[in-house]
């Protein structure tokens, strides 16, 4: 059995990472970017109010409550920014603690702070004491006031050069805002790795409205696979269940190899029965075998070979459970490097209760986040967890991962938690 670390370098030591195309940010959305982002522009790209209030040309001194000042104009959110101001014909002078009336220009949420005035005071601590067209054009400030209070410098969220998004980084809506803020239309993202999906076994059933025979089970692999690459971005060139007969399936392989796929996962038929056919199938395809077997559990028989052409193949077992851990700590790694991710960084989080275990395999144990002891979060692992058990999964809210060389892994111990 090769230990699950070296299994895991074996695998990304055969990455081709996948080469960038350019698309419009229309379409970008949830694909993978290629390489670094970086702002061409300050954002916001002006200073700006973030209140509707009152800009105020304090001179950079703090100011009492009850100073008066004197409206000289307003601006509102899309104005040019011209100084209202000097526009309306407004003097210079400041705020002397009440006594001379300084220049104050109404603003609004979001409008350019006229050029001269260095904060904005809300309009709730403002009280109008005179009006002309209806407009403000004497007010009193309630609160004391300093400069700066409530201005959006310019370049406060990205200035020029600063890193937006990193390579390996989704698309989600925040990613795709911020773009769109920056004026970044054209986008680098990476292709859609291309997969097939083989779920192997003259028990299966695909369609749901079909009875079952006496010795027959539902197709579960297939949808899980299915979904769990969809939401990874993957493009399924097939999901086609399989028999137990070596040349149709050895027929599908080479039609996936001909439209240049980059990743085959099969489940079932790896182990040792006499109807255990993937691994004698891959070598006569001409694949290079990594590894057979590795040390952990559930999935113990897992396998992973070269195809020709450097696709990888994953032969996974056929329980559903396997089945989803041979994708989440293998496939999923390797989607990752395919995309120039860095690798993934578990949460440490504390055991609820004490596990026992094979030393001499890693365990992968579905997993609850419940309160610890010292109030925080802690993993209790399910209880009856099987390979062929899919309950659990519904139940749970991640993994964790319980290392080689103990047989029992005790409460309080902290352990590698990963989202499922």
């Amino acid at each position: 059995m090769t230990p699950y670390d070296e299994a895991l370098k074996l695998i990304l030591d055969h990455v081709r990472p996948l080469e960038a195309e350019t698309v419009s940010l229309e379409r970008a959305g949830g694909r993978f970017v290629a390489r670094k982002l970086e702002s061409p522009t300050a954002l916001p790209p002006f200073a700006n109010s973030a209140m509707d209030g009152f800009a105020l040309d304090t001179g950079g001194r703090e100011i009492p409550a009850a100073s008066r000042w004197r409206v000289v104009g307003s601006v509102a959110a899309g104005d040019e920014g011209a100084d209202p101001a000097r526009n309306a014909g407004g003097g210079t002078g400041r705020a002397n603690g009440g006594a001379t009336p300084g220049r104050a220009v109404e603003i609004m949420t979001g409008a350019p702070v006229p050029e001269g005035f260095d904060t904005v005071v809300r309009v709730e601590d403002v009280e109008v004491e005179e009006e002309g067209a209806g407009h403000p054009s004497r007010i009193r400030v309630t609160v004391p006031v300093g400069p700066g209070q409530n201005i959006r410098p310019a370049g406060k969220d990205f200035d020029v050069g600063d890193p937006v998004v990193a390579p390996g980084h989704r698309i989600d809506p925040a990613a795709r805002a911020a773009l769109a803020a920056l004026g970044l239309g054209r986008i680098p993202v990476l292709p859609a790795p291309r997969a097939a999906i083989f779920p192997t076994g003259a028990e299966l059933v695909t369609d749901p409205d079909r009875e079952l025979a006496p010795g027959q089970i539902r197709n579960s692999n297939g949808p899980y696979l299915e979904q769990a690459m969809d939401e990874l971005d993957l493009s399924v060139l097939t999901n086609r269940p399989m028999g137990d007969q070596e040349a149709p399936f050895l027929e599908a392989l080479n039609e996936v190899l001909a439209r240049d796929v980059d990743l085959v996962v099969t489940t079932g038929a790896v182990s040792m029965g006499r109807y255990d056919f993937i691994p004698r199938a891959v070598e006569e395809a001409g694949a290079r075998i990594l590894f057979h077997k590795a040390a952990i559990r559930p999935g113990k028989p897992v396998l992973v070979a070269v195809l020709p052409g450097g696709a990888l193949f994953f032969g996974l077992p056929g329980n559903p459970v396997s089945v989803a851990v041979g994708f989440r700590f293998f496939v999923h790694p390797f989607i990752r490097a395919l995309r120039r991710q860095s690798r993934e960084v578990a949460w440490r989080l504390p055991l609820a209760e004490s596990v026992g275990k094979r030393p001499d395999l890693r365990y992968f144990r579905a997993v609850e986040v419940v309160e610890g002891d010292d109030g925080g979060p802690a993993a209790r692992v399910l209880p009856d967890q099987q390979s062929f058990r899919l309950s659990p999964l519904l139940a749970a809210d991640a993994w964790c991962v319980l290392p080689e060389g103990l047989d029992e892994v005790p409460a309080g111990a902290r352990v590698d938690v990963l989202p499922l």
